[in-house]
């Protein structure tokens, strides 16, 4: 039974009561109360003040990089002939963002707008719910929630870095390409790479091969050619979903994943995500340009740790059969620090691929973390361990490992 009516029956059975024991002036006071909450439900319900109310909501920014401060708009207008008391709410539980603007009461034609505030700091998709209108009848004693459907998701990304001193011929270099300043018509250079069988003569750089250290045939990039391609394994298993700081491993992996991507494809150099645990989960093939980007950026985001470890030895088999578009470069970022056998399959990755292993830790498990970084670095992998507080400097290393001075 709704609270209203318990009220009501109390009254009426104290009417009747006091009526039975000959108390008038009782009688004609309880008398007075039950029309005055009976009247004043019967006009709630009969002039219906809760269908006169629109409402409209604005965010100004749906897709973000984060930290992003975010205004949503509310817009309310009343259309009622009598005033009506409500209150307007919505919130959005994963940002901390709870809003309720308190009983307030408005009169009839009125419009009311109000803007709030929102932190966007975390990656993913967050939903900011639909409003809900509770309007309430004149004495405080009933009501009716009007929900108005525009639920909105707010996509955060992953937090990019861009490299900071190193020039985009040095960050090349590794990739074996050094870029030129030359754009435009194909017959233009746009870069030296490795030569390869059934290069036309013409294009063979006899002194880039001179100059190289190890004297192997060099071939120029024309306008045109794709050039060469590094692919980025993202570990999404378990162990992905271990706290670190305040945000879990995969958020840390997810903005290392991102700055790789945001510099190399600015830089030219087409860039690949593989998702994986026990298996492939996703792949975005090696690419370049704003509309690839924004495709890894946005995948991301939505990415969540699974319910599976992350197996090396699935990923050395799996690696085999990616097609040489993924390029001979390869990037692994893993939390996966129970494996015993994790830098030898690395290493066996290691022995067909230019590797680079960086492993997401936490502050329980940074021993574990150091200690598979000495494995696998006396195996002859470049590795780099890191933690949410140590991004940037993980940023820079992997600058100086792009530019071939490690």
């Amino acid at each position: 039974m709704e609270p209203h009516n318990k009220l009501m029956l109390i009254f009426i059975i104290l009417l009747f009561i006091s009526g039975a024991t000959l108390l008038p002036d009782v009688a004609i006071a309880l008398l007075s109360v039950v029309l005055a909450v009976g009247i004043n439900l019967i006009l709630f319900h009969l002039l219906r003040p809760f269908d006169k109310f629109e409402v409209d909501r604005i965010i100004d920014r749906t897709k973000v990089s984060p930290p992003a401060d975010l205004n949503t708009t509310i817009s309310l207008k009343y259309n009622g002939r009598f005033p009506a008391t409500a209150n307007i709410s919505f919130e959005c539980r994963s940002l901390n963002l709870v809003v309720n603007t308190g009983t307030s009461v408005f009169t009839p034609g009125q419009n009311f707008e109000s803007t709030f505030a929102i932190k966007a700091d975390k990656r993913g998709v967050h939903k900011l719910s639909n409003t809900v209108v509770n309007v309430r009848d004149w004495l405080m004693l009933s009501g009716r929630k009007l929900e108005f459907d525009n639920e909105t998701e707010i996509l955060v990304l992953p937090h990019v870095y861009p490299f900071g001193t190193l020039t985009n011929t040095a960050t090349s270099s590794a990739l074996g390409v050094t870029s030129s300043i030359k754009r435009g018509r194909s017959s233009e250079i746009w870069g030296i790479r490795e030569y390869q069988p059934g290069d036309d003569y013409k294009i063979i750089a006899w002194k880039a091969m001179a100059k190289s250290p190890d004297h192997k045939p060099k071939s120029r990039i024309t306008a045109g050619e794709m050039g060469p391609a590094i692919s980025i394994v993202l570990d999404v298993g378990q162990d992905m979903g271990l706290p670190n700081e305040d945000d879990i491993n995969l958020d840390v992996a997810a903005d290392l994943a991102a700055s790789i991507t945001y510099n190399f494809t600015k830089e030219g150099t087409r860039t690949g995500l593989i998702f994986f645990d026990n298996r492939t989960r996703n792949i975005i093939k090696p690419s370049k340009g704003e509309e690839h980007l924004d495709n890894v950026l946005r995948n991301l985001a939505l990415a969540v740790p699974s319910s599976d470890k992350f197996l090396s030895s699935t990923l050395s088999s799996t690696q085999k059969q990616f097609s040489a578009e993924f390029g001979r470069t390869l990037i692994v970022i893993s939390s996966r620090l129970d494996d015993k056998l994790f830098s030898n399959y690395m290493a066996r990755i290691k022995a067909v691929k230019d590797l680079l292993l960086i492993i997401v830790h936490n502050d329980e498990n940074q021993s574990s973390a150091e200690i598979l970084q000495k494995e696998s670095t006396s195996k002859g992998i470049k590795t780099i361990v890191t933690n949410k507080a140590n991004i940037q400097n993980a940023i820079k290393e992997i600058e100086v490992w792009s530019s071939g001075s490690i």
